[in-house]
């Protein structure tokens, strides 16, 4: 069974005419920016701070985009001159400092190259995660590349005609890793080493977070439609409609309690089952592409890390991470274009804000690894997490992008070396699009009272892991002012270069030391 028929590609662009008119409306300051939030969401955009400008965010399933899909990104990167791209948490690309007209014209172009970003926000379910290095990496249980296209692909038919409570997230992952977050979504799918998968729920990050809860074990894989569906119906039938705050299905764990959250769900999984027919053909995502030449261990060692061997005999991966996660459009431009004029090639968006240009030759690598090499984190530090911030961000407190490159700046201009600290993840409020409370050190933006006067500040978190099957969310420290961050990096820095330890083994028996360092500052 196909389910991204014509008709359903048709519903899902039928009334961009009618956003286009609210568009105008709204560049022209003719209706406020919440009437516009609740009609530009569904279609993938919002607009920015000061209202004078949006942004549009590119639906990408499991962060796959193809090679056709690449070249074509280019072109439109280099026809519209963008100022701005940010690689998302959510495996995503946002292109920022948008006009009205600009939006509308890049939603029909997305759509008919099969980036379908209807559902890209709003009351919807969102773009599915994946584990990026799907497929291509060694010691998988199976591939679930072909599921999560099925999945993206079904999901997709209900955007148009399901009204749901708020967003709903689902994720799946290869078994080795958990930056997809799969046991702390609304719904994620675990590969497992005997061909099924072990499915979790109701979990989420931001406002009261809550660890995902086991709802089902050894389903197989052919079954993971219905149990999408079943999610679909439960959180529409049970969700606190009247409180939007509260409109997550974490909520109604959290109301209902863990048993009567499963009954519930398990009724609905079984209606699915009888009145509905989901059953699906795998499609072949088999990579057939075959490497020739190899790169030497040197040259692997001299790009940091940047550079891996896929399972595939002679083919490779290029990780690319910007600082921040934010693109320069040149670089982007450049090497997107190469990419995509390569045969058997594809990017995949990472949850952290990077993505892998996947299935390419040594020498391939070798371009790939020049276009980006001076533009992509080489150190845990510069390839931390950092939301886009206020400055954009119409919901944020903080300016996290300016407060992260002021850090890295201070520590720049003391000489202070940056490698012993750990990867952080930064959001600019407590919605978490930074997942500031997985990091190993986490800060949200926040308002710090000092000398009786608010200042710009970050609360402070640490000992947040994603780790699958120990997943920890952060502990709450206290707020630093910005002001005082680079001084407080700069000095732990300091005391990890003086022991040459890494953050992550040090904190292990120095988390007293590490409270009271962090204590002069908050």
């Amino acid at each position: 069974m196909t389910f991204l028929t014509e008709e359903v590609k048709a519903r899902l662009i039928k009334d961009l005419p009618k956003f286009a008119k609210v568009s105008e409306q709204f560049f022209n300051k003719e209706i406020s920016v919440n009437d516009y939030k609740g009609l530009s969401g569904p279609f993938g955009t919002y607009a920015e701070r000061g209202a004078n400008t949006g942004m549009f965010r590119l639906r990408l399933p499991g962060g796959r985009i193809t090679q056709k899909q690449l070249a074509f990104l280019a072109d439109l990167f280099t026809r519209n001159d963008l100022p701005h791209l940010h690689f998302t948490t959510g495996q995503s690309i946002q292109i920022h400092s948008l006009q009205g007209p600009q939006i509308i014209e890049m939603f029909k172009e997305c759509h008919a190259q099969g980036i379908y970003s209807r559902g890209g926000g709003g009351d919807h379910p969102r773009n599915i995660a994946a584990s990026p290095l799907c497929g291509v990496t060694p010691g998988e249980p199976f591939d679930i590349t072909p599921y999560v296209q099925v999945a993206s692909e079904y999901i997709l038919t209900l955007i148009p005609d399901f009204k749901m409570p708020r967003k709903l997230k689902v994720a799946f992952t290869n078994g080795l890793e958990n930056a997809t977050h799969v046991t702390f979504k609304d719904l994620g799918f675990w590969a497992q080493a005997d061909g099924t998968f072990t499915v979790y729920a109701a979990g989420g990050l931001g406002g009261n977070p809550r660890k995902g809860i086991l709802l089902a074990e050894k389903v197989e894989p052919s079954e993971i439609l219905y149990y999408i569906k079943a999610m679909v119906r439960t959180f529409i039938e049970n969700a606190d409609y009247k409180t939007r705050s509260k409109n997550r299905t974490r909520y109604m764990v959290a109301e209902m309690g863990e048993d009567k959250f499963r009954e519930t769900y398990n009724k609905f999984l079984l209606f699915t089952k009888r009145v509905e027919d989901l059953d699906f053909t795998v499609p072949d995502t088999t990579i057939t592409k075959t490497g020739n030449g190899k790169l030497s261990q040197e040259e692997l060692a001299k790009a940091n890390g940047l550079i891996g061997e896929q399972v595939q005999d002679g083919l490779y991966y290029v990780y690319y991470h910007p600082v921040g996660g934010h693109a320069q459009p040149v670089v982007a431009r450049d090497v997107f274009q190469y990419v995509g004029s390569l045969e058997g090639t594809e990017a995949r968006m990472t949850g952290e804000e990077g993505t892998y240009f996947i299935n390419l030759t040594a020498d391939e690598a070798r371009k790939v690894y020049d276009l980006i090499k001076d533009d992509s984190s080489t150190s845990n530090f510069s390839a931390s997490v950092c939301c886009v911030g206020a400055s954009k961000c119409q919901v944020g407190f903080q300016n996290s992008q300016v407060a992260y490159k002021d850090i890295l700046a201070h520590l720049k201009a003391e000489g202070i070396d940056d490698s012993l600290l750990p990867k952080i993840h930064i959001s600019g409020c407590p919605s978490s699009c930074g997942t500031h409370q997985i990091g190993t050190l986490g800060l949200h933006g926040f308002v710090k009272q000092v000398d009786g006067k608010p200042q710009p500040a970050f609360n402070l978190f640490k000992g947040g892991s994603d780790e699958l099957g120990v997943v920890t969310f952060g502990e709450p420290l206290g707020a630093i002012t910005t002001a005082d961050l680079p001084a407080f990096f700069a000095e732990l820095a300091q005391i990890l270069n003086a022991a040459g330890v890494a953050y992550d083994i040090w904190i292990q028996d120095h988390e007293a030391d590490f409270e009271a360092l962090a204590k002069k500052y908050i």
